[in-house]
C-alpha cells in the first residue's frame, strides 16, 4: 500500500523516500497521516481535511477480489484437467519396452 503515497510524492516533485520514512514514523500509533501535496508535508489528514473518495477504495477492493477469484478458478481448472501422460490402465503402457507378457 505504500505505492500510492510514493507515487503521489514523486508526481508532486517531492523526495518520496523521505516522505515515506516520515509517514512510517508518524503512523505507528494511528494511520491518520498522509501527504499534503500543496506544501509537501506529512499531516494528519483529518485535521488538514484531506479526504479521498470511499467509492474509489471500495472499487479497488472489489476489483482485487475479482482478480483473486479468477486466479483461483483458473487454478482449479488447470489442476482438474488430466495431464495427458500415458494411460496407466493400459498394460502396454506399464510394461517395459519389448515386454508385453
Amino acid at each position: 500500500m505504500e505505492i500510492i503515497p510514493r507515487t503521489l510524492a514523486d508526481n508532486a516533485g517531492l523526495k518520496s523516500e523521505a516522505i515515506i520514512a516520515e509517514m512510517y514514523a508518524k503512523n505507528k500509533d494511528e494511520c491518520r497521516f498522509g501527504i499534503d501535496c500543496g506544501d509537501g508535508k506529512v499531516k494528519d489528514v483529518v485535521e488538514a481535511q484531506i479526504m479521498d473518495s470511499i467509492e474509489t477504495k471500495s472499487w479497488a477492493l472489489k476489483l482485487c477480489f475479482d482478480v483473486v477469484i479468477t486466479i483461483l478458478k483458473v487454478d482449479s481448472i488447470i489442476m482438474a484437467k488430466p495431464s495427458g501422460g500415458p494411460n496407466m490402465n493400459d498394460k502396454a503402457a506399464r510394461a517395459p519396452d519389448g515386454y508385453h507378457g
